[in-house]
């Protein structure tokens, strides 16, 4: 029986061209939306819409943080250069 509910699905077209403008025009689009999605969070627990308790809401927003700072890691991972001399050896070492 649950499985046959309906969920409201979010697409760019619920958000308004201002919003998306400040998007497209943003340097770092994840940690945007990672902020638009907390702020969503806050604003639907204090109206009462998300009733979860503070210690599941706690843990909601600590995993979006674990995914940051993964994000965050990952990013480094990419952007530090692998130094040329090493590469160089270990070509010569596996040869």
């Amino acid at each position: 029986q649950s499985r046959d509910r309906k969920f409201e699905i979010m697409d760019t077209h619920g958000f308004d061209p201002s919003s998306m403008e400040f998007l497209r025009k943003s340097s770092d689009k994840v940690e945007v939306i990672v902020q638009w999605i907390q702020r969503s969070t806050i604003i639907n627990m204090h109206t009462g819409i998300l009733t979860t308790p503070p210690p599941v809401m706690s843990r909601a927003f600590q995993e979006i943080s674990r995914g940051i700072v993964n994000l965050q890691n990952a990013r480094k991972i990419a952007d530090w250069p692998f130094p040329y001399p090493l590469a160089q050896i270990i070509m010569a070492a596996l040869i």
